[in-house]
């Protein structure tokens, strides 16, 4: 699991954070550079870290390629759905997914363009701007 920031947490106080679960390193340095400085990015490549990002850390907005190499990651929409109050989910995946219609956008990753995946990575943002979003620890 790897932070991505361009700047330091004391310069950007209100700084949004992104949680990016994607297997493809790609799709991750473009997101990050799309979003970077207005918002702190975790990227995960694996379920397994992921769980774990989840689990312990708050987020703005998830970004989510189910396609993970240690599993399917759409199980991770389950449990950012039990937070008290979920996070706006991007599916941003490679292919056509069963599970568009839990998330709240989808796009697919051979037919975005990278202005039209800023402009919903900035929309969700803004949606889920005004609330951070803390998924409990599991009992």
């Amino acid at each position: 699991m790897n932070t991505i920031t361009s700047a330091p947490a004391a310069a950007a106080p209100q700084q949004r954070s992104v949680l990016h679960i994607d297997g493809d390193g790609r799709a991750a340095l473009l997101l990050a550079t799309l979003l970077m400085p207005e918002a702190r990015v975790t990227h995960a490549a694996t379920l397994a870290a992921a769980a774990r990002a989840i689990r312990h850390g708050s987020f703005h907005l998830v970004v989510l390629d189910p396609d993970l190499p240690d599993g399917d990651g759409a199980a991770l929409l389950d449990v950012l759905q039990c937070a008290a109050a979920p996070p706006p989910v991007l599916l941003y995946a490679a292919r056509d997914s069963i599970w568009r219609g839990a998330a709240s956008a989808a796009l697919l990753k051979p037919a975005t363009s990278a202005r039209q995946l800023w402009h919903t990575l900035a929309h969700l943002l803004d949606a889920g701007a005004a609330q951070t979003v803390s998924t409990p620890a599991p009992s």
